[in-house]
């Protein structure tokens, strides 16, 4: 009898499995996963092309032989919290008049994609550290389509 149940629990086993690896990459940013394919995929990409997918770029320099683009994208969210609270002035026994308690902050996302041509061909592309892949995919991704 135990035989029996044994082939049942590793398939219940599989199932769940199937399931939690279906799930999680239900959950993947297909724009996220271009941006970070970008600077492989776009090596050997012409200035030309560069510039006609992404666009003109915000900065440019040239040291030595080498030019360097860089795109920048910015995006700042800002939340609020709204608690009411008795007024301080009437107390809780007063007429009940509120008044609201705002609380707001900001976070600010970022993606700054260095593109380095040799010879006016793309020989790396870089970003910078602590970026938001879905704008960085603002920048490269009409390149990888």
């Amino acid at each position: 009898m135990a035989n029996s149940r044994h082939p049942t629990i590793w398939a219940l086993r599989g199932g769940c499995l199937a399931v939690v690896t279906l799930l999680a990459s239900s959950c993947a940013n297909p724009q996220a996963e271009l941006a970070l394919r970008a600077p492989v995929a776009m090596v050997g990409m012409s200035k030309a092309s560069l510039l006609s997918c992404a666009g003109v770029p915000e900065r440019s320099a040239v040291a030595g032989d080498a030019e360097y683009l860089v795109y920048t994208r910015r995006q700042t969210l800002v939340d609020r919290d709204v608690d009411w609270e008795p007024s301080p002035w009437l107390g809780p026994r007063g007429p009940m008049l509120w008044e609201p308690d705002v609380t707001t902050w900001s976070r600010t996302y970022s993606c700054e994609a260095t593109f380095e041509l040799h010879g006016g061909q793309v020989t790396a592309v870089r970003y910078n550290d602590r970026r938001d892949p879905t704008l960085c995919y603002q920048i490269v991704g009409n390149c990888m389509r």
